[in-house]
């Protein structure tokens, strides 16, 4: 929270403490010279997040929103306040400033992030730049709330070109690729485990390992159903070829019967002999 003055003939004042004394005098927290300026004319108390005007002297002229302070009045953000003859207000130190046209810097995308494969951080990103602390406590940049996590469980750093881990003494241990590590390189690809919890090294943009895999499915579910066309087809030309050789032998028992009627019997069934060992060769 911070003091005010819209009119601009005073400078803002910041309010870190709980008692600020407003007036003319040196030793006024709040010094303003003007007008009707007692040497203490009023004093502003902070309690908790409540703020209010105080006055001990009643013929020092203090109004909030146009009501004369008696003795003691609150104030909020937003109020005003007219000290003598000076206006002055409370306001959020997060209120909006004006935008002044300056540059927005836009913060580049990190190299690698820290994605959750694993219980309730699956599929949750975290960029990695610097040194990022994980662990149970809230005072870790990635707070890993869960049995088994101690306070402060490893920290991963950022190099040149790649990322090392370190394990903090934890209680559990930190894996790399299912192997327990004390400190060790990491690059895009490995997964690292705290306790039962894992995460992989990726870089931004790429896909979960679970889109992959449904892409794998499909795959495997599309060469499936290339393998059922290449049976059906195999089967449709073995049931052709059956049919084929079922008319051929049809065909043959009828020529053989015309010959025999015809006394040309042993002459067609030679002729019957070679073309089936030819069919059947």
């Amino acid at each position: 929270m911070k003091l005010i003055f819209p009119h601009k003939e005073h400078k803002d004042f910041e309010l870190i403490g709980d008692s600020f004394t407003i007036g003319s005098s040196d030793d006024a927290a709040i010094k303003i010279n003007a007008i009707g300026m007692s040497s203490i004319h009023a004093t502003l108390i902070k309690d908790g997040n409540d703020y209010s005007l105080k006055i001990d002297n009643p013929a020092c002229m203090v109004s909030v929103n146009g009501r004369l302070v008696k003795e003691v009045k609150e104030v909020r953000a937003g109020d005003l306040m007219i000290v003598a003859q000076v206006h002055c207000k409370l306001e959020e130190q997060t209120a909006q400033k004006q935008d002044e046209n300056r540059t927005r810097i836009r913060m580049a995308l990190p190299k690698f992030v820290l994605r959750g494969v694993s219980g309730v951080y699956f599929g949750k990103t975290f960029p990695l730049r610097g040194k990022t602390s994980l662990g149970r406590h809230s005072d870790n940049d990635i707070f890993v709330n869960v049995d088994g996590i101690s306070r402060k469980h490893a920290v991963i750093s950022v190099l040149a070109d790649s990322l090392e881990i370190e394990d903090m003494d934890s209680s559990n241990g930190t894996y790399v690729n299912g192997k327990q590590i004390t400190k060790s390189k990491i690059d895009i690809g490995d997964e690292i485990k705290l306790d039962n919890i894992r995460f992989l090294i990726q870089s931004p943009g790429m896909q979960l390992d679970k889109d992959t895999q449904k892409f794998k499915t499909g795959d495997v579910a599309n060469a499936g159903k290339r393998v059922n066309k290449k049976e059906r087809f195999a089967d449709d030309s073995s049931g052709s070829g059956g049919k084929w050789v079922a008319m051929i032998v049809i065909l043959l028992v009828v020529a053989g019967g015309s010959a025999w009627y015809m006394g040309l019997f042993q002459q067609v069934a030679i002729f019957i002999f070679i073309l089936t060992s030819e069919v059947y060769a």
